[in-house]
């Protein structure tokens, strides 16, 4: 099949219609919303140098479509550099997809276009070739499709990490899913909302719009800065990007005693929610803020009728506890010196 490829920097050069039919028949995927995708570009939260939107167009239909930044610090938890060696450094970095903050990134297709992604991924070398910038590539993939698509346009692929998700089929109440838990987790689930009914704590799950937006992003910051990455969710920069996001975005508020004591930023998606970007502080009470939030979050997702919840990456101990399971995340890269 012939497409018509195109390259352009500006999300908004994008005909909205368009994209957003793709979008939608590819599943509607959270990090492909274009509210996150506006936000993206116009509030990053690492540094970006440029945006580069590749898209595939079969007469004047969207048949195809990719994002890449080039970013000078693509690598915030050093997972990529540790798992395959390669470093991406400043000042050029790499020219790569998705942002750090997502951990499902994949090349949008509609159906009958599979053949488009190598297209795709062969255009974004050729354009880490014209920029001089050293490498090119995209992340956190986890679809077979993506990593055979990514072999044939000449990159290598890597075991990156994990992430972790929740299987909610077949669970109707909440206490099913404690039911189900490790026994380890059972006992502390049951313990922890024991300890929080019995305080007077509150949940409260909100729209974004409703949320105390700042609030939650002050407690993401600080959690993240005490695990050695302080610039991951910049204050006023991620209050702005979560705004643009619209109805993307739901929120969970733990408070005691009248204060903000955990937050969680969701992402909604069809059939799933992402538990996003979140931190809490553990100063206030005898019981765990983050287990009150992930309970928040499955009894959220069994009241929508979703049967999946996306927990991240990281922590493997704790997310076993609650009853998620790893899926593995990929990296596909073409470099500069394996052109010659």
């Amino acid at each position: 099949m012939t497409y018509r490829i195109v390259q352009g920097e500006c999300f908004s050069d994008i005909p909205p219609a368009e994209y957003r039919q793709l979008w939608q028949e590819s599943g509607s995927p959270a990090f492909y919303h274009p509210g996150f995708l506006a936000a993206a570009e116009r509030f990053p939260m690492l540094p970006v140098i440029g945006t580069h939107y590749l898209t595939a167009w079969k007469g004047t239909r969207l048949a195809a479509f990719l994002v890449a930044y080039q970013q000078s610090q693509p690598d915030p938890f050093g997972t990529l550099a540790k798992s395959t060696g390669i470093v991406f450094s400043p000042p050029e970095g790499g020219l790569l997809g998705h942002v750090a903050h997502c951990y499902d990134s994949r090349i949008l297709l509609r159906a009958g276009a599979e053949d488009a992604a190598a297209l795709l991924l062969t255009a974004l070398a050729e354009i880490a070739k014209e920029k001089v910038i050293p490498g090119c590539g995209m992340l956190n993939l986890a679809e077979e499709s993506m990593l055979q698509a990514a072999r044939q346009a000449g990159y290598h692929t890597a075991y990156m990490h994990d992430r972790y998700t929740i299987d909610l089929q077949g669970i109707r109440a909440f206490e099913d899913y404690i039911a189900g838990l490790p026994s380890n987790g059972r006992h502390e689930m049951r313990r922890q909302l024991r300890k929080f009914n019995a305080s007077r704590g509150t949940v409260r799950t909100l729209r974004g719009e409703d949320a105390n937006l700042a609030g939650v992003v002050a407690l993401a910051q600080r959690t993240s800065a005490k695990n050695g990455t302080p610039d991951y969710y910049p204050r006023g920069i991620f209050e702005n990007y979560l705004t643009l996001c619209g109805d993307l975005i739901t929120v969970v508020q733990v408070e005691y005693n009248d204060t903000l004591v955990a937050g969680m930023i969701c992402l909604n998606e069809p059939g799933c929610l992402h538990l996003w970007a979140g931190g809490a502080d553990y100063s206030h009470s005898d019981w765990s803020p983050y287990s009150i939030m992930v309970a928040a979050g499955v009894q959220h997702a069994l009241r929508s009728g979703l049967t999946r919840l996306e927990v991240g990456r990281t922590n493997p101990r704790i997310k076993a506890r609650l009853g998620c399971k790893p899926l593995p995340l990929y990296a596909a890269l073409w470099q500069q010196k394996e052109a010659s």
